[in-house]
């Protein structure tokens, strides 16, 4: 049977901006959707060029760590990035709040003036 060309897609955990896991997605794309996140946005939060994007951050599902559906609302974001062993920069509470609410008052401005996002 043939290879295919395209690789598997990678499931993406998606944490708010308290740091609290609210999302588990099967892949960047469905994140973007679930999220109305920019997709290589999200890309770059998974690998760590980005800290986060539209008031959420983003990581891709460790292999050798197992999440199952009860450490939604319990998991926080700093655990998980100390059981991979990854070292990341995070921002305040405040400033995510901050982010989050820029974010929605400028697809509100964008709605009202008949453009889309």
């Amino acid at each position: 049977m043939r290879k295919s060309k395209f690789k598997e897609p990678k499931n993406v955990l998606i944490f708010n901006g308290a740091k609290v896991l609210i999302g588990i997605t099967r892949s960047l794309h469905a994140a973007s959707l679930l999220t109305g996140g920019n997709l290589q946005a999200i890309s770059f939060c998974c690998l760590g060029k980005y800290i986060s994007t539209g008031g959420f951050y983003y990581r891709h599902i460790h292999p050798d760590i197992e999440i199952d559906l009860s450490d939604l609302d319990s998991l926080g974001l700093e655990e998980y990035d100390k059981m991979c062993g990854q070292e990341r920069r995070y921002h305040t509470v405040r400033e995510m709040a901050k982010k989050r609410y820029a974010l929605e008052d400028n697809r509100k401005k964008t709605n009202k003036e008949g453009g889309k996002i």
